[in-house]
Order: structure tokens, then sequence, then C-alpha cells
């Protein structure tokens, strides 16, 4: 019955995930090179999860990490090297919530969750805090498309922090401290 319930939250959540990514500026078709493969992977870890695929999801935030890697690399303008490094972060921080995700229904899911559950989230966290560290740290304020990804990062970072949040006490881990 909690397992339902766990799953039906999820699920739920996911969903708003997906109709919420779907209205963001920088998911139109017409975006080329890295950034729109960025965009694409993004978009499909969003709908696997909606479909309750964590693993397949995992998968595709892990590619969307990889992107924005390659961006950082290739990027030469401190502000843009911030937001995709702070992309980056939050992206391995959804995937090993996902893992976390996966792991879980893969041992029975039932609460408690195992030790190596509970350590994904607590490394999934300190990914959206390194994530959140560079989208506030930076003094310089970006312009058109770099404030909308940044604005898209915070709300992401604060959706995953909330999930984590309740991720933890549903599964019965022990304190995260964030």
């Amino acid at each position: 019955m909690k397992v339902q319930l766990i799953s039906k939250l999820l699920l739920n959540f996911f969903l708003i995930l997906s109709l919420a990514s779907v209205t963001t500026p920088y998911s139109s078709a017409q975006r080329i090179g890295e950034e729109a493969e960025m965009n694409r992977l993004e978009q499909q870890a969003d709908d696997l999860a909606s479909q309750n695929d964590p693993e397949g999801a995992a998968l595709a935030i892990g590619k969307a990490a990889m992107m924005a890697d390659l961006l950082v690399s290739t990027t030469e303008q401190s502000t843009a090297k911030n937001i995709f490094q702070a992309a980056s972060h939050l992206y391995r921080g959804q995937e090993l919530g996902l893992r976390a995700l996966a792991l879980f229904q893969q041992t029975g899911g039932t609460p408690p969750a195992p030790p190596g559950v509970c350590h994904y989230l607590f490394q999934g966290r300190n990914k959206l805090n390194l994530s959140m560290k560079f989208l506030t740290e930076n003094s310089a304020i970006p312009m058109d498309d770099l404030l909308n990804r940044r604005n898209h990062l915070i709300q992401k970072n604060e959706e995953w922090r909330e999930l984590f949040q309740g991720l933890q006490e549903e599964l019965a881990c022990p304190n995260i401290s964030s």
C-alpha cells in the first residue's frame, strides 16, 4: 500500500515536471548543436520519469550531463560556463536520484530503503548544492537565453531538492544534511 502511494506520488511529480519543462523557452526544436541535444535529453529524461522508468530517465539525464560538460569545455564566456557547469551538477544529481529510485524498486520497494539507495540520495543532494552554488555565486547577470536557462535550472534545483527530501522521508533514510 505504502509502495503504491510512493509510486503514485512520484509519478504525479514527474508528470508535473514534464509538463513544466514543455513550457520552458529553451525546449524548442529550433535550437541546434550541443544545447539542443542537451535540452532534448533533459526532456526525454522527464518523459521517461513520468512513464515510471527511472532507469531510462537516469540514462537520458546522464547523457544530458555529458552534453553540459561538453558545453563547459567549448564555451569561452565565464557566465555561460558557470551556467552549463550548474546544469551538469543538477543533471548528475537528478541521475543519482533516479538511480536511487530504480534501486529501491529493484530491491522490493519496501521501506526502509537499503543503504545504497540512501547513499545515492546523499550524493544527489550534494550535486544539487554544487549546482546551486554555481547559479548563485556568479555576480554577472546573464542575458536573454542564459538568464532563462539559469532561472529554469534554479526552478528544477528547488523541485529536486523537495523531491529528495520527500524520498528521504518516504524511504526511511537517515537524515541527510544539506
